[in-house]
């Protein structure tokens, strides 16, 4: 007999009725008709394919057995790779290529509250990483065990958790924050290079949230990462310019100096400045490339700052790591000249 309120259906050959969560029931076709009296709990398809719409072609084991699949029948479904599995007991209910991205959908469905963070807050929010591994934050003291996520427990607050779609994703300051945690030294400079030039974050928010984390895991490092870019220079070919004018003891400049013309409307942002001898010294990249717009925007700020008394001195990645002493003999250069017109 049914459970009492189960809803029935006939078997069309047999007349049986069946329990479950019908009215979409899977039927065996071309079997014989089971023995009258049987009772069947049926899966329903259709709701389970509807609810994984809904989550990005994503559903738990849990939504699995709510929809009225047994283990066995989970379990036959992934070995005959019908379903696939993603992470922790979360599976796609069709192939699929399983990205970065997908994982990370994956972990908030397993752990509903917690909150996407380094890495994979960064992919949400567009920030590019070398990193594709799967970041959670859940706070501390909590017990969650789910292979392939890393968990990230530093105090979280209000005003650092972002809606991203359906997703709870860490503000950028802090997804760049919990980046530098986790990347290596190479990759945290070049996002710190990004980082401070798209503003995503600044030299002083860095600062405050390197205090807050002293004595937790890491924080050493991350002040070794304050001291390279102490000097304000935003990108490692600033950083490496710098590095040369301290050992040649070349004093005078500013980084990032922000020059007006005479009405006191911004010109440009100098990667290196000296201001008494109106000289400015700009830098290229290791990736610098330089497109049409790019290029007629810089020759158009170059013309403006001479037109106020500035002189432009450009050096490329190249210079700096291949020729240093041109770039020193050349800043020298022109400094001397600066001072000798000054005293005339």
């Amino acid at each position: 007999m049914a459970p009492r309120g189960a809803a029935t259906a006939p078997h069309p050959a047999s007349g049986v009725r069946f329990a479950g969560i019908v009215p979409c029931c899977l039927w065996i076709t071309g079997a014989r008709a089971p023995p009258r009296g049987t009772l069947y709990v049926v899966d329903d398809k259709a709701r389970l394919h509807a609810l994984a719409d809904r989550q990005g072609g994503l559903i738990t084991r849990a939504q699995a057995r709510a929809c009225g699949y047994s283990m066995y029948q989970v379990r036959r479904r992934l070995a005959a790779g019908e379903w696939q599995h993603v992470l922790g007991t979360v599976y796609t209910v069709r192939p699929t290529q399983v990205t970065p991205q997908l994982r990370d959908a994956a972990a908030l469905l397993a752990v509903p509250s917690g909150v996407l963070a380094g890495p994979s807050a960064a992919r949400r929010l567009g920030i590019r990483v070398p990193d594709s591994g799967t970041y959670l934050w859940i706070g501390a003291g909590r017990g969650v065990g789910l292979p392939g996520v890393t968990y990230l427990r530093s105090p979280l607050s209000a005003r650092d958790r972002w809606p991203a779609g359906d997703a709870v994703v860490t503000a950028t300051g802090r997804t760049v924050f919990d980046c530098l945690l986790v990347l290596a030294d190479a990759d945290a400079l070049n996002l710190l290079d990004d980082a401070l030039r798209e503003r995503w974050t600044s030299l002083g928010e860095l600062a405050r949230r390197v205090r807050e984390h002293a004595g937790r895991p890491g924080a050493p490092r991350l002040v070794g990462l304050m001291r390279k870019i102490a000097s304000g220079a935003r990108s490692e070919a600033e950083r490496r310019a710098v590095a040369l004018l301290h050992t040649a003891r070349i004093s005078g400049w500013v980084a990032n100096h922000r020059i007006r013309d005479a009405k006191g409307a911004l010109i440009a942002v100098g990667d290196l400045v000296f201001p008494a001898a109106r000289l400015i010294v700009e830098l290229d990249g290791r990736a610098f490339h330089a497109t049409a717009d790019r290029f007629a925007h810089d020759r158009e700020r170059q013309n403006r700052l001479v037109a106020e008394g500035w002189t432009v001195l450009r050096f490329t990645w190249y210079d700096l790591t291949g020729r240093p002493e041109y770039v020193i003999d050349t800043i020298r250069t022109m400094l001397s000249r600066a001072s000798t017109v000054g005293a005339q």
